[in-house]
């Protein structure tokens, strides 16, 4: 599979206010973070779509025992320098969703897959694919946490560019990100984004540019795809007034 966070992995983080990386992100979204909230310290949490490690980071300082794994070597790359520099104590390792049960020995209490990254496995074989080698990866009585993009109210709303709501600034940059949409006439084929950075460096800007593309599904087909893959949804937090939304389940079946 081609890595399409090969270069977008090192302006990744300028996606998110300053509040995120310190206070995390999808995590803090209503049904992950009722899950988290009754789940002990010290309890152990695959987040498996790590991205930069800005939701693994935050659960370690939680006090969490953390693993991470992303399926793009540069977003792990970009998450073990972050781990370096904030002395954490989290392992990292390139990993696909079905692989996982393959390239971790160890079972968690609660495994995450965030950050609307489920969209990537295109289509219903390679879902439930994917959500089956993320649960083998839960312990049983463990729970899978999914968030997802609200993709029925995106595709019906149609808004082309989507602007970040203020312009970040970082060690003497400043920074404006947006969305740029191609939305096709019919909701299930390939939707594809063109993420904007526009830098501003003194007098001196600079864009940069990350095409990137998706094939949605509507929250009925994730739950149906939960169930094929041996999961059984317990928690959720869809509204289909709100841009995003998390579902939790936990196995059915070893």
């Amino acid at each position: 599979m081609a890595d399409s966070y090969l270069t977008f992995a090192a302006d990744y983080d300028w996606l998110f206010d300053d509040d995120v990386l310190t206070d995390g992100g999808a995590i803090n979204y209503p049904a992950i973070a009722r899950l988290l909230k009754r789940t002990p310290h010290g309890s152990t949490v695959l987040d498996a779509s790590c991205g930069t490690g800005i939701n693994a980071a935050v659960l370690a300082r939680r006090g969490f025992d953390v693993w991470a794994t992303d399926g793009s070597e540069a977003m792990i790359a970009e998450a073990a320098a972050r781990f370096r520099r904030e002395h954490l104590a989290i392992p990292a390792r390139h990993s696909l969703w079905a692989d996982l049960p393959a390239t971790l020995a160890e079972r968690f209490d609660v495994v995450l897959c965030v950050g609307n990254s489920l969209v990537h496995a295109a289509g219903q074989d390679a879902m439930v694919e994917a959500l089956t080698g993320l649960r083998r990866m839960a312990r049983p009585g463990g729970h899978v946490a999914i968030d997802s993009r609200n993709w029925e109210k995106l595709h019906a709303e149609r808004r082309i560019v989507r602007v970040a709501p203020r312009v970040l600034t970082r060690d003497g940059r400043r920074c404006l990100s947006f969305y740029a949409w191609e939305i096709p006439e019919r909701l299930h084929d390939e939707h594809a984004a063109h993420i904007v950075f526009v830098f501003e460096d003194g007098e001196r800007t600079e864009t940069h540019e990350y095409p990137v593309s998706f094939r949605p599904f509507t929250v009925a087909e994730l739950r149906e795809r939960l169930e094929l893959a041996g999961l059984r949804e317990v928690d959720s937090d869809f509204d289909d007034s709100r841009d995003q939304y998390c579902l939790i389940a936990e196995a059915t079946q070893a």
